[in-house]
């Protein structure tokens, strides 16, 4: 389904999938992800919402219904679900990364610059040079800008 990037086709195979299994978290799960290649972030989010409903535990599905909750607006939700995904994987780099750049549009600078630290630490162990670096140019602007030291607690 969807390999040649027929995004529309590929909704219409998983809506049918969930009709004949309304517990298929795969289908649930893929028919969000394309809702959001299509830009249909409301139609995703509701298809993350009913994969969540069968499969409560999955980080991935907390983590992309927190992408297109952002997305759509629904701010209180977006926090919600990049925590779950965090409380369910500590080690998850870009949920700590998105989740600081959530703070930082509302200013909130030490929860910002907590994320950033704990995103690039992440990053470094894991090897992923190029999100380390960026979470460390980021970092260096959120000192200045929020008047915390590197080196101070938050």
């Amino acid at each position: 389904m969807g390999r040649l990037g027929n995004n529309e086709a590929s909704v219409a195979a998983y809506k049918k999938a969930v009709e004949l299994d309304p517990a298929n978290f795969r289908a649930w799960f893929n028919m969000g992800a394309r809702y959001g290649k299509l830009l249909r972030n409301l139609d995703a989010a509701k298809c993350f919402k009913k994969a969540l409903e069968v499969r409560p535990e999955d980080t991935m599905c907390h983590y992309s219904l927190a992408v297109v909750s952002n997305l759509i607006g629904e701010t209180d939700d977006a926090f919600k679900h990049y925590a779950e995904a965090i409380r369910l994987n500590p080690g998850f780099g870009k949920a700590h990364s998105n989740l600081a750049m959530m703070h930082y549009s509302l200013k909130r600078g030490k929860d910002t610059v907590r994320h950033l630290r704990l995103a690039k630490k992440l990053f470094e162990d894991q090897g992923d040079l190029q999100m380390a670096e960026n979470a460390k140019g980021l970092l260096a602007e959120c000192h200045k800008e929020f008047g915390i030291k590197p080196d101070e607690a938050v």
